[in-house]
């Protein structure tokens, strides 16, 4: 049987509120619409952490955070665990890397036979390379610093970047390949820092809206998010929320490029293909008056995923809750390849082949916090019909439930009015998760990664598949607003040593 070649584009830091299939009046998606028309939409898809690399290291392996490990933003899965591209692999396929995955290591593989273009952010944990090359935007592609630049201009690292990706991988697709292809593209927009094309900026400045979640406010607020970075200003929202629309219309408009040299490469070449669009995570673009990730509401944790081509349903959409586990499981079904061991995932053929749903389902996401006094403290997220539950460790009294439903803004906290279903669902929450266990092997993980952050202070390191940031990636939005928020002396001092340090 001929194998269908597979292309999936993953963006970063896409919240699936912001497109137009989904509702959003808006944001300009129309590539992302069609595909959505044409294919089989997951209108539930959720993150299993709200966190690049432990999302994405999840998404390969097919394996929540607390199993493999990975629940922060360093280090990777041992180079022994398969991933779906070796599964992909050992059918034949030739599995090509072109830009972001956010491998931090000597392995940037992990099941990828070859790589066309790097990445932005750090190959190795500790190493602050490219940190220290993007100067002033340094602390924007952080939470921390986001508020520091926001604007419109037509460079900025994540635009600058992704333009390079996208080259890269449009120039791939015209040349012809003889083994089936498993291509992904990993492009940053619309992560921050928070800068969009000058005209998108301008576009979508006066049609955002200040959040609901700040007009009408929530009925709770928990302790555990009490020293994240916080603005609420309408002057911050605003003009982050446009920038952020803005840069979701840049992702919609190289989607549509490569979508083009997709179907003009399997037209040519005589080849059935699969789309997949999805991101790793979402962004709360002032929800709350938060920014970035790292939470487990919605703006933050669910994300788009469409499956688009030959055997694929067109115009449907499943509403019942998945996983961005289920992505390798079901490629793995759809070429006839053997998944990886002890999958946390579940294949979505039947939902792609027949439309099916499964809502008695239950969905995960997975995160380690640092609260307010500096502590780790283990949370995790439950989604189960329209039922969606949020608990950290030690912080218990503070549990959070919503219908979805009912509250898609997640404005009331129900716990206290539902109590049999609070019972259940913290029952379903606690299963099989201990979360004693995650803290003490996430704090034994961390002594190993100090050590290997010293390793690499001291240590020549191959750069080479890493994009060095362009002076024009550096250049100041010609429209630039700055939050009021001040950066704390600590963060101030901690960069300078950075930025100062030979050995880094």
């Amino acid at each position: 049987m001929k194998k269908k070649d597979i292309i999936i584009f993953l963006s970063d830091q896409h919240a699936e509120f912001c497109t137009g299939y989904s509702g959003e009046k808006v944001v300009r998606t129309p590539n992302l619409d069609k595909i959505a028309a044409d294919g089989t939409v997951f209108d539930n898809a959720y993150t299993t952490c709200p966190l690049c690399i432990p999302a994405r290291m999840s998404m390969l392996s097919g394996q929540l955070p607390s199993k493999t490990g990975v629940l922060d933003n360093e280090g990777s899965i041992p180079s022994d665990q398969s991933t779906f591209l070796h599964s992909l692999g050992a059918e034949g396929y030739e599995t090509v890397l072109c830009g972001r995955m956010h491998f931090e290591g000597p392995d940037q593989r992990h099941g990828f036979t070859k790589r066309i273009f790097g990445d932005i952010t750090s190959l190795y944990t500790g190493d602050f390379s490219s940190f220290k090359e993007r100067k002033h935007y340094a602390l924007t592609l952080t939470e921390i610093g986001c508020l520091q630049i926001i604007g419109g201009g037509n460079n900025s690292p994540t635009l600058e970047y992704d333009r390079q990706v996208i080259n890269a991988a449009l120039k791939y697709l015209k040349e012809d390949h003889e083994k089936p292809q498993c291509i992904v593209i990993g492009t940053y927009a619309p992560h921050f820092p928070y800068v969009a094309p000058v005209e998108e900026y301008k576009y979508y400045l006066d049609k955002v809206q200040y959040p609901k979640t700040l007009r009408e406010g929530c009925n709770y607020d928990h302790p555990v998010l009490s020293g994240k970075l916080k603005d609420t200003s309408k002057d911050t929202v605003i003009k982050t929320r446009a920038a952020y629309f803005g840069m979701v219309e840049f992702v919609d408009r190289n989607v549509g490029l490569v979508y083009d040299a997709w179907n003009n490469y399997l037209k040519r070449n005589e080849k059935e293909g699969v789309f997949v669009y999805l991101s790793d995570h979402g962004d709360q673009v002032g929800e709350r008056g938060l920014y970035g990730k790292k939470t487990f509401f919605e703006s933050s944790v669910h994300i788009p995923m469409i499956f688009q081509g030959n055997g694929i349903k067109q115009g449907i959409r499943i509403k019942s809750p998945n996983s961005i586990m289920d992505l390798g499981i079901t490629l793995c079904d759809l070429v006839g390849a053997e998944a990886p061991p002890e999958q946390d995932g579940k294949s979505l053929i039947p939902q792609l082949e027949n439309g099916e749903e499964d809502f008695e389902r239950v969905i995960f996401s997975e995160f380690v916090e640092n609260s307010s006094d500096n502590q780790k403290v283990p949370g995790r997220m439950l989604r189960k019909h329209n039922w969606k539950y949020i608990t950290y460790k030690g912080y218990e009294e503070s549990d959070l439930l919503f219908d979805i439903k009912k509250d898609p803004y997640e404005l009331e906290n129900i716990k206290d009015r539902y109590k049999d279903v609070s019972v259940e669902m913290r029952r379903l929450i606690t299963k099989d998760w201990d979360a004693e266990k995650i803290l003490r092997n996430y704090k034994i993980r961390a002594r190993h990664l100090k050590i290997q952050k010293q390793w690499i202070k001291n240590t020549e390191i191959d750069q080479s598949e890493r994009w060095k940031t362009t002076m024009e990636a550096l250049e100041y939005p010609e429209i630039m607003y700055k939050s009021d928020i001040e950066l704390p002396e600590q963060i101030k001092n901690r960069i300078k040593n950075i930025l100062q340090s030979e050995m880094m």
